[in-house]
């Protein structure tokens, strides 16, 4: 009898603790999108975006120039053959293969570049905003704290909405 009332005992004591978990979810994107920070962010990474575009349109026009000049001398050379040497033409080949090369490498290392770049502006916001909602949820009690934009299904009857207080955590 005692090891039945003591399993009952047991039994309500999981479902009350179970029962008192709380759950909650923030919308981090709105959470990130009002940040001061992030706006800063997306300036510094438009501007750096800008400069790689401008030296990379800079190089389409070297090599455009190269080709034009290229096939304006192959016209010259077939109306005279002896202006223009195939030692010349497959230099020049050369040269514009190359140019095409360096322009493929600086386009992948610009990808990069940016990447990098964003990693390293958002990843303060992103560090902040975590402190915010951990600060927030651990003050409240709350056992899990999910992002809205990462589940499939939130029953917001059990699970409260801290999006408010993490923005208020953050001074917003």
């Amino acid at each position: 009898m005692k090891k039945v009332i003591l399993l009952l005992v047991a039994i309500i004591s999981l479902s009350v603790a179970a029962s008192a978990q709380k759950f909650g979810h923030i919308t981090t994107d709105d959470i990130i999108q009002a940040m001061p920070e992030t706006k800063a962010a997306q300036t510094a990474l438009e501007s750096e975006g800008k400069k790689l575009e401008e030296q990379l349109q800079s190089m389409g026009v070297e090599y455009q120039n190269k080709v034009q000049a290229y096939q304006e001398n192959v016209q010259l050379a077939d109306a005279a053959p002896e202006k223009w040497s195939a030692a010349l033409r497959a230099d020049k080949e050369q040269e514009i293969m190359q140019l095409q090369e360096r322009i493929q490498r600086f386009q992948e290392n610009a990808q990069q570049s940016l990447a990098q770049k964003r990693t390293d502006l958002f990843k303060p916001i992103m560090d902040k905003l975590d402190a915010a909602i951990k600060k927030v949820a651990t003050a409240g009690g709350y056992v899990y704290v999910m992002d809205k934009a990462n589940v499939l299904f939130i029953n917001e009857t059990i699970s409260v909405d801290l999006t408010n207080e993490v923005k208020k955590e953050l001074g917003m």
